[in-house]
């Protein structure tokens, strides 16, 4: 009780010199939004590589979700390279599938080691996006 009054009291003492702390963020959440965003991107990347080698494929969705999970942390294709998809269409779902897959594990990981409350919603959100459309690309071999 004492450690709170002293907190509550400094909080006062700080209004009223016009102070207003800002928290600043965590290191770590910050190295877990750059790790998303470049998996986000990678991803991008490789669904890309894939329409443009086999346009016959519907993923044009996924290139949405993805473009909209990589604005929400920030991210840029600007430096991103894909692997060359494989010449088969089904082997190069199938790649997707398993791409889908890994960030998925990966950013669900992630919102575990989150400190930020918003952070691990947006991870955990963005980890049940990217898995949802691993299923729907195995949906479509």
């Amino acid at each position: 009780m004492g450690v709170a009054q002293a907190t509550h009291r400094l909080d006062d003492v700080a209004d009223a010199v016009g102070l207003d702390p800002k928290p600043q963020p965590d290191p770590e959440d910050d190295r877990l939004v750059r790790d998303a965003a470049l998996q986000v991107s990678t991803l991008l990347a490789l669904v890309e590589a894939t329409a443009s080698r086999h346009d016959g494929l519907a993923l044009a969705p996924f290139e949405v979700i993805l473009r909209e999970q990589l604005a929400a942390v920030g991210g840029s294709l600007a430096t991103t390279d894909a692997e060359p998809p494989p010449d088969d269409p089904k082997a190069a779902l199938e790649a997707l599938t398993e791409a889908f897959g890994d960030v998925a594990k990966t950013l669900r990981r992630d919102c575990l080691r989150a400190f930020s409350p918003a952070l691990t919603r947006v991870l955990a959100a963005m980890s049940a996006g990217v898995a949802q459309c691993a299923q729907e690309i195995g949906d479509l071999r």
